[in-house]
């Protein structure tokens, strides 16, 4: 089966880890513009802390937060703690450590982790290193962010979803500390009775443990004060770095009626994609799924299109002889599509809408008897 030239192969893995080696040299080299490394590494680290001494709930508390940043990791900046209070749980695990020694093991478990969830989703012959390096895996790698942990639990979700439909939920109430990136994952999961209950048991117990451990206050400031912040960061006019990581339409074409009639559109489109899908087995939709996430939510950042740039990258190595040229040229974009969003905000959501058209439509050709991407996905996995 004929693979990418091995030199076309390597330049798209080298230009994908372009922006974030960019971002690291700047780091170690002008400290005077303010350390990024692991940023938002940090304030999981610094909530961990909080919550290990007892003051949890404080770190829903923007001015005791930040207050918490500067004592703790010695960051002065306009941070705050943007995860649900179980986030915690796993927050104090990583906040045993010193900070570095802390971000070192949470960029392994994340890398690991990311890694064994894609092995199945392979086809033969790729890498399973590249994985985890990914341009937008890299990026998370830079930013210490939770997309390599996440897209993990979004694989076994999706691989589990019909074989062990109890891992499946238990995997998507894990999901819940960053809940609006399941929302597909809900979605697959209604139609499956043990693995929809299994999930809402799980989240429940979840919820309940946390506000027990950092007390019920944690979880009122997360509904009524973090969520109006986080939505307010949607209307904002002025220019902000973040809006240069998100990949998503709103953003891109810009606040008020123009912008939210770009995102329905958007949104609109990937689920008419995944209603055509939706006969296909769950790891077949594992990555279409993933990239309609993207065109969905209105509120999504680079460093979490792990699986995303994944499945462009196996479609491309599992099928390169059977692509045309323009849609190498639209699936290697959408994969450097993480990293695009640094140069303009509307080529990645512009890729990522005639990637998912690709993605569909080689789908769709396999279930009809021609070459498929998931063809070889499935052969890989009972192999």
């Amino acid at each position: 089966m004929q693979r990418p030239p091995f030199l076309a192969w390597i330049l798209l893995w080298v230009l994908g880890s372009y922006q974030a080696l960019t971002l690291l040299i700047q780091d170690l080299t002008k400290p005077d513009l303010g350390i990024m490394i692991g940023r938002d590494f940090s304030n999981m680290w610094t909530a961990g802390r909080m919550a290990l001494s007892g003051d949890g709930a404080y770190a829903f508390d923007v001015d005791s937060f930040r207050l918490a940043l500067l004592d703790q990791a010695h960051i002065l900046s306009l941070q705050n703690f943007s995860y649900p209070p179980h986030a915690l749980l796993i927050d104090a695990s990583f906040a045993l450590p010193p900070y570095w020694p802390a971000l070192a093991l949470w960029s392994a478990f994340g890398a690991i982790a990311f890694i064994l969830a894609a092995r199945p989703y392979l086809p033969r012959g790729f890498p399973p290193l590249l994985a985890a390096l990914t341009p937008a895996a890299t990026i998370c790698l830079w930013d210490g962010q939770f997309g390599l942990v996440i897209g993990a639990l979004w694989l076994v979700a999706y691989r589990f979803a019909d074989r062990r439909p109890v891992q499946a939920g238990l995997a998507a109430a894990a999901m819940t500390i960053k809940p609006h990136l399941g929302l597909l994952v809900a979605a697959l999961l209604v139609t499956r009775r043990r693995a929809l209950v299994s999930a809402i048991l799980a989240t429940a117990a979840l919820v309940v443990l946390s506000g027990l451990l950092f007390g019920w206050y944690s979880w009122a400031a997360f509904l009524f004060e973090t969520t109006r912040g986080q939505a307010d960061i949607l209307t904002r006019t002025d220019e902000q770095f973040y809006f240069r990581m998100m990949p998503t339409m709103m953003p891109a074409v810009g606040g008020g009626w123009p912008g939210i009639a770009a995102q329905a559109a958007s949104a609109m489109f990937a689920c008419t994609q995944m209603w055509r899908l939706r006969h296909l087995p769950p790891m077949q939709l594992a990555f279409p799924a993933a990239t309609a996430t993207f065109l969905i939510l209105p509120y999504a950042f680079n460093y979490d299109m792990t699986v995303v740039a994944l499945g462009f990258a196996v479609l491309l190595f599992g099928r390169w002889g059977e692509l045309s040229w323009d849609e190498k040229a639209v699936l290697a974009m959408a994969f450097l599509a993480p990293q695009l969003t640094f140069v303009s905000t509307l080529i990645a959501p512009a890729a990522l809408v005639l990637a998912l058209h690709v993605q569909c439509r080689r789908l769709l050709k396999g279930q009809d008897g021609d070459a498929a991407a998931g063809d070889e996905i499935a052969a890989a996995h009972e192999g």
